[in-house]
């Protein structure tokens, strides 16, 4: 009976242990999450060798990537975040130039990675539960490589020379953990980006330039662990 008293003590003891929900100061948050890119974009006018063409804008694609997150608990509620989303890869298109150019709407001119780490100060609300949600805010850094002009915009425009700046701005996200097993967790995550750009170009028509607020709204599911 001793024994017997004593196994189901170790078994109540083992099953505590691994339905324990809480997170706290000093445990490390991993995430990896499956995102899609959803840019809420506005442009301004497309500057053709100093002047501003009326109608004309352009507009960028959503796409889907992933995103990879470590977080480090300051407090039992408080936390810092780095996200490192994955180089996802859009597609700018230009709407509104004059029909003599035969650049139909809708052509797309540029092609472009981009890099977008953000650091976020986080607030986690339940810490010690089952259901975690959070909410956090941020700085971000956009970092866009592999440039490229597309074939049209090269044949229509005579286009060459693209240059994109990098962009500062600031992040929100809310998100929540839902625990599972041994640590592990279900994420869903919500984040909204501010990021803008000035694309220049030459075109056979002179110097060209255009600016843009991406600004993406990301959504993202995926898993947690925590250390």
């Amino acid at each position: 009976m001793k024994i017997k008293k004593s196994s189901l003590l170790a078994s109540l003891a083992l099953l505590c242990s691994s339905t324990s929900y809480s997170i706290e100061q000093g445990d490390w948050l991993l995430h990896v999450r499956a995102i899609n890119i959803n840019p809420n974009d506005s442009s301004s006018l497309l500057n053709v060798g100093g002047s501003d063409l009326a109608g004309t804008g352009v507009s960028v694609d959503s796409n889907n990537s992933l995103d990879i997150s470590l977080g480090y608990m300051i407090t039992d509620n408080f936390s810092v975040e780095l996200l490192a989303d994955l180089s996802s890869k859009h597609t700018v298109s230009v709407y509104g130039l004059p029909t003599s150019l035969g650049v139909a709407d809708g052509t797309d001119v540029v092609d472009t990675n981009v890099l977008p780490p953000t650091v976020f100060a986080q607030y986690h609300f339940n810490p010690k539960g089952k259901v975690r949600p959070y909410a956090g805010l941020g700085l971000n850094y956009t970092l866009f490589f592999n440039d490229d002009l597309t074939d049209g915009a090269v044949a229509a425009l005579g286009a060459s020379n693209l240059d994109l700046d990098s962009s500062f701005g600031f992040a929100g996200q809310f998100g929540i953990d839902f625990q599972m097993k041994n640590d592990w967790s279900f994420n869903i995550d919500l984040k909204y980006i501010q990021i803008d750009t000035e694309a220049t170009f030459n075109s056979a028509l002179g110097p060209a330039k255009v600016s843009v607020d991406i600004d993406p709204l990301v959504v993202g599911i995926g898993f947690g662990r925590t250390f």
